[in-house]
């Protein structure tokens, strides 16, 4: 009985809280509410650029019509996707942070650079997923696959954005 029970729970949908008002975020996610448009690009060439700590709210593609610039690490064909540049003048750990569910890649060249974390956005502050990337200094392309909604909001933040710096002894 004590297995069924815990097989019961198990198998059981996690509810998503119920939020009164979104959660108030620390750094670097402070923006995440403010947001531009923009229509995620269907090739590189054209694709628009994400700036560090400005969120969007992107029109995506189906993705059969979208030009990855390295094969999505997962590939929805009924779903959409989009291309983003992101430039970097120093290398940093950056985080993507999407609202609804879709892959995210960063390709840096041809070669989709492997994450190094990933987690869900805090609880009531619409930041769904983050997943983190050590990134060298340069352009590179940000594509979202397999996105089952038309748009998503996405932001990048670099993971030191507002830190305090140490004090020098």
């Amino acid at each position: 009985m004590t297995i069924l029970f815990a097989l019961l729970l198990a198998a059981a949908p996690v509810a998503e809280p119920v939020c009164a008002a979104p959660a108030p975020l620390a750094e670097p996610w402070t923006s995440w509410t403010q947001s531009g448009r923009a229509q995620a690009g269907a090739q590189v060439q054209g694709a628009p650029a994400l700036m560090l700590g400005k969120p969007v709210v992107a029109d995506l593609t189906p993705a059969d019509y979208v030009q990855f610039a390295a094969a999505p690490g997962k590939r929805d064909k009924e779903g959409h996707g989009g291309l983003f540049t992101l430039s970097l003048r120093q290398a940093a750990r950056i985080g993507i942070a999407l609202d609804g569910p879709a892959w995210v890649d960063v390709v840096a060249g041809k070669v989709a650079v492997d994450s190094v974390e990933h987690g869900h956005g805090p609880a009531c502050s619409g930041i769904r997923k983050i997943v983190w990337f050590d990134l060298p200094a340069g352009r590179h392309i940000v594509q979202i696959a397999g996105a089952k909604a038309p748009t998503v909001r996405i932001m990048a933040a670099d993971a030191k954005a507002n830190q305090p710096v140490a004090a020098a002894n």
